[in-house]
């Protein structure tokens, strides 16, 4: 038991320097209860005059729904991780505290992130406060990613007080005017909101990377077990699936509203409560059993240690709060994982999205890239996370496809008559996504290779769908379709930055940056003496 709790101080001082920041300014405060608990109470955000209101903001948390959308945040939840900090300020604040602690450009290692500053003979004025920056251009570059983002210092300034809009003038008149690229500053410092430690989440014997997840269960569901954080979202693995698990639980039809094949839950009612014993909330003591018809499986099956019948509705509030143990008057244990995500044919923690439309023909690993598909592209058919990132291999190629043809120039923009570039002939005219109503302009467009001799027609509205993950499309003028894969990643020459899916790692490069320098020997020597054994672990040494 030393050792357990060991294992799990080490677990909440890693996340602990994520949490402080996240209530630097105040929006959190410690109760420490007569049990021994803390508990960690919201207090109401304060509003800052720097936080510029955002159009088309649904939750009013200073994120407009686009840019949620591109983000995978929640366009209906002011307040994701709720502590009481709306996500659009907590999210500028978090960014400014890291552009902060950024090495200047010159003094930055090879392939770590940088902020560049071209200083100018001037003062540029804030127009809230007053308070004056140099006036000259600013950055902020990944090498590792080839992201570069425009970052004037009156907006970091404004990040600092929770707003990604800015708005500073020289001489009477405006100068620095407008609104960070949050997406893509976000890629570049590879942040998102950070998990908040909860009570309920006891520490795991045998868990090497501290993810809440034991090593024998990360190797009997495909993950890591050396790795807490795969999809680099700062929410440990097993945190973000067990909350994935008790959200998709709760979509479950039952029997009488599920499709034919479709996986449903039965409800075990029983009269009476069992109590947490973590927070004290009293839980109906039955649950629900799950039955998946198409594989002809169940959850739980008649040997399991926490419960025969049922999947107790204990469980379940513990896995809303990022746990597979439990702790009650009537149930104490842990869920099985394994068996709960193939009888909910569930692998990945991510919210899926509408626009990842079902694709037709076989695709025997299920990630939303056809059999055919993957054979002429030269992906793995059988594997359905090749860079073992906890998204399918599908959604993410869609994504990375999406932010290359962003990048690339307009046709008449060109000045390397080699470089490949993307073209579009507007017309007087909207197309709309039937998945969520947006518009794009209904004009032919297509991107071009003529150093390959190659091209392909892209209207708007599948790069809308890509951007989304999904390389299927619906609109109302160009109906129904899925883009020529093979031919769209030869186009775009995918992959040509370190990440993308295909990328080949040279053999020394063990932290997978694409450089191999002394970073790597460090991340060597930190996993030496690990081993993939699920029967031994560094906790019995």
């Amino acid at each position: 038991m030393r050792k357990l709790r060991r294992a799990h101080q080490r677990q909440l001082k890693k996340r602990k320097k994520l949490r402080n920041r996240a209530i630097a300014a105040g929006t959190a405060a410690a109760i420490t209860l007569g049990t021994g608990l803390t508990l960690h109470k919201a207090l109401a955000h304060t509003p800052d005059i720097h936080e510029l209101p955002v159009s088309q903001d649904t939750d009013g948390d200073l994120l407009a729904d686009s840019e949620e959308a591109a983000l995978a945040y929640l366009d209906f939840d002011p307040d994701q991780n709720r502590n009481a900090a709306p996500d659009g300020v907590e999210l500028a604040k978090l960014a400014a505290a890291d552009i902060n602690d950024l090495p200047w450009e010159g003094e930055a290692a090879p392939g770590q992130t940088y902020k560049w500053l071209i200083p100018q003979y001037g003062l540029e004025i804030c127009d809230v406060c007053g308070e004056k920056v140099n006036m000259g251009a600013a950055g902020i570059v990944n090498p590792r990613l080839g992201i570069s983002v425009d970052c004037p210092l009156i907006a970091a300034h404004y990040m600092e007080h929770g707003s990604f809009s800015y708005a500073g003038s020289y001489g009477g008149g405006p100068l620095h005017v407008g609104r960070i690229d949050i997406p893509l500053l976000m890629r570049a410092l590879e942040l998102r909101l950070p998990s908040e430690p909860n009570d309920h989440q006891l520490p795991v014997p045998h868990d090497a990377d501290s993810d809440l997840l034991a090593n024998k269960e990360e190797l009997a569901i495909g993950y890591r077990p050396f790795d807490p954080d795969q999809n680099r979202n700062e929410i440990p693995d097993g945190i973000e699936l067990a909350k994935r698990c008790a959200a998709v639980v709760a979509d479950l039809p039952t029997k009488e509203e599920a499709d034919p094949n479709e996986t449903y839950k039965f409800e075990h009612a029983l009269d009476g409560l069992e109590s947490c014993h973590i927070c004290g909330q009293e839980i109906h003591m039955g649950g629900w059993e799950i039955i998946n018809p198409k594989l002809g499986l169940k959850y739980p099956d008649p040997n399991d240690p926490l419960d025969k019948t049922f999947l107790p509705d204990l469980a379940l509030h513990y896995m809303q709060h990022g746990s597979f143990d439990c702790y009650g008057k009537d149930h104490k244990g842990r869920v099985n994982i394994p068996r709960l995500l193939r009888v909910l044919e569930l692998r990945f923690p991510y919210d899926p999205n509408d626009h990842q439309l079902p694709i037709d023909g076989n695709d025997l690993d299920g990630d939303l890239l056809a059999d055919s598909e993957e054979l002429a592209a030269g992906y793995n058919l059988y594997d359905p996370d090749q860079d073992n990132n906890l998204l399918p291999d599908g959604i993410e190629l869609a994504k990375q496809c999406a932010e290359v043809i962003d990048e690339l120039p307009w046709e008449d923009e060109v000045t390397d008559p080699n470089q490949t570039y993307k073209w579009h002939k507007p017309e007087k005219g909207l197309e709309t996504c039937d998945i969520c109503a947006a518009t794009v302009n209904m004009g032919a467009a297509g991107i071009v290779n003529p150093r390959l001799g190659l091209r392909i027609d892209c209207p708007l509205i599948i790069i809308h769908y890509m951007e989304h993950g999904s390389f299927s499309y619906s609109g109302d003028i160009h109906g129904k379709g899925r883009i020529d894969i093979p031919l769209l990643a030869r186009i775009l020459e995918i992959p040509n930055r370190c990440g993308h899916l295909g990328t080949l790692y040279l053999p020394g490069d063990s932290n997978k940056d694409c450089i191999e320098n002394f970073t790597d020997f460090a991340d060597f020597a930190d996993k030496w003496l690990q081993s993939t054994d699920p029967n031994q672990s560094g906790d019995d040494k």
